[in-house]
């Protein structure tokens, strides 16, 4: 009965081992076909959202542009937002790869210190970013200069449109509106 299960347990560890051995023969084969390449894997299951004043650090150290989602617990557009547009691998994916996503508690009483400088996400809605409606997404360059709000519940389409005008800093180029009207994200691609 012993010589079963020592006989069961090696079987089990060389499998293991060999188990082990080939995903590390295969990690070394990738790297080598691609030996610039990293082989960081983005996460497509959730967004990796940051407190405001953590995100701030995070976006300048990765020179990243930064998405701020200004919410309220009570705002229905806010949760439909999140449950068909931010739970979107594309959309998740996106965010987590190229931007440093924030996301702000408008009534919230917690307290940011934003290099020495205190402030409550709520004053920070109310009197830095003059939010008044909700949701509303500020967009804001890796250095935390502002670029632009865009207000309101948007489709997951306009979405990828506005996070692709951002991420190519298209905003150095043209007018948004002038990137809709050609078409977008999509056009773009073509050409």
């Amino acid at each position: 009965m012993k010589k079963i299960i020592s006989t069961n347990i090696l079987a089990l560890v060389l499998i293991f081992l060999v188990s082990v051995l080939g995903v590390r023969s295969a990690e070394k084969a990738e790297k080598k076909d691609n030996p610039g390449k990293k082989t960081e894997s983005i996460d497509s299951t959730q967004i990796n959202w940051l407190p405001y004043d953590v995100g701030l650090e995070k976006a300048k150290k990765e020179k990243k542009h930064i998405l701020v989602d200004f919410y309220t617990n009570w705002c229905y557009y806010c949760k439909k937002m999140d449950k068909e547009v931010f739970n979107r691998p594309e959309i998740i994916k996106v965010l987590n790869r190229d931007f440093v996503a924030i996301r702000v508690n408008a009534e919230s009483r917690k307290e940011l210190n934003i290099d020495g400088y205190k402030i409550t996400e709520r004053n920070l809605a109310v009197s830095e970013y003059r939010v008044r409606g909700y949701p509303a997404y500020w967009f804001l360059k890796p250095n935390s200069e502002k670029l632009g709000v865009l207000p309101g519940y948007q489709s997951a389409d306009v979405m990828m449109d506005v996070l692709y005008f951002m991420k190519e800093a298209l905003y150095d180029k043209m007018k948004f509106d002038e990137y809709m009207k050609n078409g977008g994200r999509k056009s773009l691609a073509k050409g």
